[in-house]
């Protein structure tokens, strides 16, 4: 009897499992949805949201086609107002023939003057939503809309959202911008004692056709609660990725000891950041420590500078300027937007609770008050196969 309840209980596990990998009961042939591959957020002329989707035309990608080959369009744009972006993707249904899947979404833009009102409201949408792609990149246009962003071509790629993409990847690797995904905007917004901070697309200006060869992606919007109050450079941007260890790889360009009208590009092959906090007199102070690996990439000008002494002074170049690039983030952030963008109040909301919680309320001009002590060490590992610059005959 024990036999049989067991065996009768191995085949409906069997069952069970073959029910349960026959497929999804709610999956959809290619042809029967649009796949948007890029959506933009903006604020429209009367007030309303604008959303714009890059739908992602199937019949299009044909195999064996090359990024920009092929005469039709892989992708159409679409765009449609309402009160909210859930609206806005119903009203869609008006101009579209078939329901819109971001599952597959790989970018989210959203232009300045909506990133200026504030981004809780707009991403309420795709924290709730079942579908939505988390690991979606998310851009700020500056100068421009979410729109014209969208609706510009690319020459290197069918679908453009993937052009601006991997740019937005490349720079970020090169410490010039910030990608971050849709999950880690959605986390930032609710994090105590941190600030956003999110890459930037600039559009061309004076252009009648956008065009992504014409467009720039390059530094940082900075934000203060959720909206938008700034921008970052390039350098500025590197400054703070350095203190938050997302510093990877790059070039400093340092005078050249031998020839200060020269140029010596230093290329960093690894660092590492830390930030911290210590409380000294009952007084808060913010410490950043940046160690950084580079190799000799290129060398304007004659002479051997791999002498310890002129690999110390290099050392002491790239050190010198990484710490500049540091101090000057430090100085905006606090001088200018008031704006713990560094993530230092995290850090005293996790060591020091007590502190955190007499502070938090007024934690804006806290951390605009309080000292930053700095510390950058630079190595020279190597100078390439030469070691004195090539000179002419």
């Amino acid at each position: 009897m024990i036999k049989r309840i067991r065996d009768m209980l191995i085949l409906l596990n069997i069952c069970l499992v073959m029910i349960s990998i026959t497929g999804c009961w709610n999956n959809k042939d290619v042809t029967e949805i649009n796949i948007a591959a890029a959506v933009g957020i903006d604020k429209s002329d009367d007030h309303k949201i604008e959303l714009t989707v890059q739908l992602v035309k199937p019949d299009a990608m044909k195999l064996g086609e090359g990024g920009g080959g092929g005469k039709e369009k892989a992708v159409e744009v679409f765009s449609i107002t309402g009160d909210t972006v859930f609206e806005c993707f119903r009203n869609l249904l008006i101009i579209v023939n078939q329901k819109i899947f971001i599952s597959h979404l790989q970018l989210i833009v959203i232009g300045e003057q909506m990133a200026r009102d504030g981004l809780s409201d707009i991403m309420d949408f795709f924290a709730r939503d079942h579908e939505a792609n988390r690991q979606a990149g998310v851009i700020i246009a500056k100068g421009t809309s979410a729109k014209e962003i969208l609706t510009a071509e690319s020459t290197l790629e069918k679908i453009p959202a993937l052009h601006i993409l991997s740019v937005l990847k490349n720079n970020a690797s090169f410490a010039k911008t910030q990608k971050l995904m849709m999950i880690d905007v959605l986390k930032e917004i609710s994090s105590p004692g941190k600030n956003l901070t999110i890459g930037v697309i600039e559009g061309a200006k004076e252009k009648e056709k956008p065009s992504l060869k014409d467009m720039k992606i390059e530094g940082s919007a900075a934000f203060k609660n959720d909206k938008l109050i700034g921008w970052l450079n390039s350098q500025e941007t590197r400054g703070l990725l350095f203190t938050g260890d997302q510093v990877k790889s790059g070039i400093i360009n340092i005078p050249n000891p031998l020839n200060e009208d020269k140029k010596v590009a230093i290329e960093m092959i690894r660092s590492s950041g830390k930030k911290d906090v210590k409380i000294k007199d009952e007084k808060l102070v913010f410490l950043i420590e940046i160690k950084e690996e580079g190799n000799i990439g290129d060398q304007q000008g004659n002479g051997d500078l791999t002498t310890p002494e002129l690999i110390q002074k290099l050392e002491e170049e790239v050190a010198g300027a990484i710490e500049k690039d540091i101090r000057d983030i430090v100085d905006l952030a606090q001088k200018e937007y008031q704006s713990d963008i560094f993530g230092f109040g995290e850090i005293v909301y996790r060591k020091h609770l007590n502190y955190w919680q007499q502070v938090q309320e007024n934690w804006d001009e806290e951390f605009s008050s309080t000292p930053v002590e700095i510390k950058v060490t630079a190595k020279i590992r190597r100078a390439g196969l030469i070691k004195k610059s090539i000179l002419p005959k």
